[in-house]
C-alpha cells in the first residue's frame, strides 16, 4: 500500500526559509545537534508561537543547570537483556560510525526536548517556572563536528519493507507519526530492524511504563529549578490565535511531553546494543 500522506503536518528543514530558517539554525546551534526535531517542525506551523516559546527556553538550554537536568534524564537503568551482535557483518566501519553518531545525536537531544516540552506544558497549566536570581554558569553552544549530517526518511518514500517497519514502530508506540530517531535510522534498515525486534516486546512492559512515567515526573520537577523563567500563558496566545489554534498548540506540546520519555528509553537501549558490540 502506498502511503502518499502520513502523519502529523510539519515544516521540514529543507522547506524553511527566512526567519524560520534562522530559527531552525539557532535551535540546532543551542541544542548542539545537527537536527531540528519533530516538536519544532510541527510547532513551526504556528511560527509566532514557536519564536516566542523558543525565546523563553533558549537561555535555560545554555546553562549548567539545564545541562545537568538533561544529563540526569539521559541514561535510564534498563534491565532488558542486551545481546552481543556482530554489526560488522552487516555494515562497514564507516556506516557503523554513522549509526553510532545518529544514536548519539538523539541520546544528546531527547532529554533536552523533554525538559523543553515539560517547561511549556507546566506554564500552560498555570505552573510556570519563575526563574531564580543566580545561575551556576553557562555552556558553549554549537554542533560538535563529529556528529553526522541528518537525513530523515519519509514514510511515503521508504522501500516497502522499511515502510512496514516504520509503521510498526509508530503503531507499537501508539503515535500518529514516526519519530525523527527512527526516520534517521531507517537509512540503515538492517540495524533498525534487528534492534527493533529486540526492543519491541519491551515497549509497553511494566518496567518500560514505570521508567517512562518516572522520566516525565523527573523532568517536570527539574523545570521548576531552571534559572530563567518560562511563563507562557493562554492570554499571550489569545492575541495571536483562535481558541481552536490554541488548543492545537497545547495538544502538540502535551503529545510530545508524553512521547519523548519513550524515545529516551528506546535510544538508551540502542546505545547499549552498540556498546555491547564494541566490547
Amino acid at each position: 500500500m502506498l502511503v502518499d500522506h502520513y502523519g502529523i503536518p510539519e515544516i521540514l528543514e529543507k522547506e524553511a526559509f527566512g526567519p524560520l530558517k534562522s530559527l531552525y539554525d539557532d535551535i540546532q546551534y543551542v541544542l548542539k545537534v545537527p537536527v531540528v526535531n519533530f516538536i519544532f517542525r510541527t510547532l513551526a506551523l504556528y511560527e509566532p508561537f514557536l519564536e516566542m516559546a523558543w525565546s523563553e527556553v533558549r537561555p535555560n538550554c545554555l546553562t549548567i543547570e539545564g545541562k545537568r537536568a538533561a544529563d540526569a534524564l539521559r541514561h535510564p537503568k534498563l534491565t532488558l537483556e542486551v545481546p552481543t551482535i556482530n554489526w560488522s557483518s552487516y555494515y562497514n566501519k564507516q556506516s557503523l560510525d554513522v549509526i553510532r553518531g545518529l544514536v548519539e545525536v538523539f541520546s544528546i537531544v531527547n532529554p533536552k526536548l523533554l525538559l523543553i516540552a515539560s517547561a511549556w506544558s507546566e506554564a500552560f497549566a498555570n505552573r510556570p517556572n519563575q526563574g531564580k536570581d543566580q545561575i551556576i554558569g553557562t555552556i558553549n553552544p554549537g554542533v560538535p563536528a563529529h556528529l553526522p549530517k541528518m537525513r530523515l526518511m519519509e514514510v511515503s518514500e521508504a522501500p516497502p519493507s522499511t515502510r512496514r517497519l516504520m509503521l510498526d514502530i509508530a503503531e507499537k508506540h501508539q503515535t500518529l507519526d514516526v519519530a525523527s530517531d527512527f526516520r534517521a535510522l531507517a537509512q540503515y534498515p538492517q540495524f533498525l530492524g534487528i534492534s527493533w525486534s529486540l526492543l519491541k516486546p519491551y515497549v509497553g512492559s511494566p518496567e518500560y511504563t514505570l521508567i517512562n512515567q518516572q522520566l516525565k515526573t523527573q523532568a517536570i520537577e527539574f523545570t521548576k529549578h531552571l534559572p530563567y523563567p518560562v511563563t507562557l500563558n493562554r492570554d499571550q496566545l489569545e492575541t495571536l490565535y483562535s481558541p481552536r489554534e490554541i488548543a492545537g498548540i497545547m495538544c502538540v506540546v502535551s503529545q510530545f511531553q508524553n512521547f519523548i520519555p519513550g524515545l529516551i528509553i528506546d535510544v538508551e537501549y540502542l546505545r547499549k546494543l552498540l556498546l555491547a558490540n564494541d566490547h
